[in-house]
């Protein structure tokens, strides 16, 4: 029997397998009746699932028929249409109307007409366009497929713009329009033959021939966000970043910097991730005529950070943090970092449970106006073990330290110092929810110390070994109160801290250096360590008592936690600087504010309050506001003459820095910088930005009223500007 069958969809879908053999009429009626889904075995192919409103075999030719919300579904692809053909003989595949193909990768392609190979992996295509990537728009006349990888579009056009929804017909921001484009699917790529680049519209570069990675690529070579400017220093300059991917491991960034009034820096930075380990190098070299002010300069000019880390068996490591720069000035004329003292270590550590060895070399060099390099320390060797037992001892517990170091210098005093201390620590909870915590340390130091008098000429020796034996006990008391607030989901925390501490006294002998310990803060951090000093060499000694309350409001989203605490002691401790806030026997008042509803605000007050003077001796106030597209951020700071650095007499800066979204993908931007103490500004900036999912520039002014050696004030105008034509928003042309 021969003719044609209609199958139609029914209120039973069915699954059935279609062969190109000849099947007779009765039983492939039997089979597929009532059921508008059925399965296609293309010859020498894996099964093509076939989906419709309607499907027609004529079993004289055996030529499938489908038409209405046709699916084809194949592993890897999926083809729709509104009607299709499939001749299995020829294994050729017919489809029209609103022709869409999906890849496995996202990618879709649409077409008016399509005519492909069984298998979908070739064929021809008219009306051609196609969604690479999320933002990737390539829209030819007509598209030839092939191989299952390449697909050649002419007379094509490809863009990341969004099209105007008001006017289609409105070019976009940015398009590149090709006699031929080949986009290859396994390398990721699109070949553009005779191609256009057009900004809004006019034509802007022109190119026989170039490649560019698809969108979505997230690594491929190519022009990085270009900066152009001029400023003081550098007079009119150009930052023209190239990325190399090297794999998919490393990569590399080559930045030349052109400059008319510095010279020309060849800017680089190395990236390489290892199975264990990995590491990061980036650098600069250059000629700044500038930089040669007296006998013996140079005009090369450079800089090499980096940070790398090295994993090994049995939890053994290495690494290495790198900061090195040929100029003082070098690093702030060019923009490159703020840093004013660099700091490059290299060390090998391993860490067994909770216990950790570590040795490490340490290299200091010192940028600021009066630094002297022979005067800051070599490092090495500076060695740490840590022992913390597993078990509880008497219920507590033990943690032992110990340490060696070695300080050389050229100019200045050495030491090199021996360390070993044990800890104790357990906590008692009563029925009524007090919490005790019992802390005891001994410790012992050994000092060798040469030069003494060279950096102090009033100390008692000049070549000594000292020994000192130091230990405290401290018992801390908690009560923390947990209730409602009273509205809504709100739980208040109120705790009261007091700590008492009974430490040996003395432990600073007279000549004994001080390296570790020379940036002490006190604050509400360090209120109740028993040992203030953040190191080693000073020793915080004799009986005191600490105390305080922190009281903690969580909201449903966010929180506001208050700490205010003081210290007593029963006589002065002479090891405190004056105006540090604490040796006298009555400390300075700490305190933190802290107010938290993310993402909208984040709040951070911080102060030294003297309550003899009456003064803030010390006030920070740190302030991010975030709303939709716009944030602003609020930094303020104080300090009196006694709690700054002696170079700087006393301080208080404002600092604001802010983004506001105006209009649509436009926003405008400031920042600025005011010394409050001498009534000046220091830096001010303003600029103007527009960014959408396929295009960026940023213009913006800076004026910097400081003065740094040989860098006088000055001010810049930058501009950077950019196609994003991937998920890197990288040009790559």
């Amino acid at each position: 029997m021969t003719g044609a069958f209609r199958i139609t969809e029914g209120g039973h879908t069915g699954r059935r397998l279609y062969s190109t053999a000849r099947l007779a009429a009765p039983l492939l009626a039997a089979a597929l009746l009532a059921t508008a889904t059925m399965a296609i075995v293309s010859p020498g192919r894996a099964q093509i699932l076939l989906e419709a409103d309607e499907i027609v075999y004529d079993a004289d030719s055996g030529v499938v028929n489908a038409n209405g919300n046709v699916e084809i579904s194949e592993p890897g692809r999926v083809l729709r249409a509104d009607s299709v053909t499939y001749n299995p003989d020829t294994d050729v595949m017919g489809a029209a109307g609103h022709v869409s193909l999906t890849e496995e990768n996202g990618n879709v392609a649409f077409a008016d007409e399509v005519e492909l190979t069984g298998d979908l992996r070739e064929g021809a295509l008219r009306g051609f366009a196609a969604l690479i990537g999320e933002n990737g728009r390539l829209a030819a006349v007509s598209s030839e497929r092939w191989d299952g990888r390449y697909t050649e579009a002419l007379g094509a056009t490809f863009t990341s713009c969004q099209l105007c929804e008001d006017d289609p017909s409105r070019p976009p921001v940015w398009q590149i329009k090709a006699t031929r484009v080949v986009h290859d699917e396994i390398e990721k790529e699109l070949v553009f033959e005779n191609a256009t680049l057009e900004f809004l519209g006019v034509p802007i570069f022109y190119a026989p021939v170039f490649a560019q990675a698809d969108p979505t690529v997230r690594h491929k070579s190519g022009l990085l966000l270009p900066t152009v400017g001029t400023s003081t220093y550098l007079g009119t300059f150009a930052r023209i970043p190239y990325y190399f991917s090297l794999g998919p491991s490393r990569d590399l960034t080559l930045e030349p910097y052109f400059t008319t009034g510095a010279g020309f820096v060849m800017g680089g930075e190395f990236r390489q991730r290892f199975e264990r380990g990995g590491f990061w190098l980036q650098g600069s070299l250059g000629s700044d005529p500038d930089s040669a002010t007296g006998p013996g300069k140079s005009d090369i000019v450079g800089h090499l950070f980096g940070s790398g880390r090295f994993f090994f068996e049995n939890e053994w490591r290495t690494g290495f943090d790198l900061e090195v720069t040929s100029n003082d000035t070098y690093l702030y004329r060019y923009d490159i970092s703020y840093i004013d003292r660099l700091t490059s270590d290299f060390f090998v550590d391993q860490m067994t449970g909770r216990n950790r060895f570590a040795a490490t070399a340490y290299y200091f060099q010192g940028l600021r106006e009066g630094d002297s390099q022979g005067a800051l320390p070599l490092v090495l060797p500076f060695l740490e073990y840590t022992y913390i037992p597993e078990d509880r001892i008497y219920g507590g517990r033990l943690r032992i330290d110990t340490s060696a170091l070695y300080l050389n210098r050229d100019l200045g005093t050495d030491m090199g110092r021996g360390s070993a201390s044990a800890d104790w620590m357990r906590m008692f909870i009563s029925d009524e929810g007090h919490v005790f915590t019992l802390d005891t340390l001994v410790r012992g130091d050994l000092y060798h110390v040469n030069d003494a008098r060279f950096s102090n000429p009033l100390a008692p020796f000049d070549n000594e070994t000292l020994f000192r034996g130091l230990g405290y006990a401290a018992l801390e008391w908690r009560w923390p109160f947990v209730g409602q607030a009273g509205f809504g989901e709100t739980s208040l925390v109120i705790e009261p801290i007091v700590q008492v501490v009974l430490a040996t006294g003395g432990g600073n002998p007279a000549g004994l250096p001080n390296e570790d310990s020379t940036t002490f803060e006190f604050d509400e951090t360090n209120l109740f360590d028993p040992n203030e000093f953040p190191g080693l060499d000073l020793w915080t000694g004799g009986p005191r008592s600490n105390v305080g309350v922190r009281a903690t409001a969580f909201f449903e989203n966010g929180s506001v936690e208050a700490i205010l605490g003081q210290e007593y002691r029963s006589r002065r401790d002479p090891n405190f600087a004056p105006g540090s806030g604490v040796g006298d026997t009555r400390s300075d008042v700490v305190g933190r504010l802290k107010i938290q509803f993310p993402p909208y605000i984040d709040l951070i007050h911080r102060f030294r309050f003297d309550p003899v003077r009456q003064t803030l001796r010390r006030n920070e106030v740190y302030l991010t506001a975030a709303y939709g597209r716009s944030i602003v951020e609020v930094n303020y700071l104080k300090l009196t003459q006694e709690t700054t650095d002696p170079g700087l007499g006393p301080r208080e800066e404002i600092n604001i820095t802010g983004s506001l979204n105006v209009a649509g993908n436009w926003s405008v931007f400031a920042e600025t910088r005011r010394d409050l103490e001498a009534d000046r500004w220091l830096d001010a900036g303003f600029g103007l930005l527009y960014e959408d999912e396929c295009f960026i520039a940023q213009i913006g002014y800076r004026n910097r009223q400081t003065t740094e050696r040989d860098l006088r004030p000055s001010s810049s105008v930058i501009l950077r500007f950019g196609l994003k034509t991937g998920v890197m928003g990288s040009t790559n042309l």
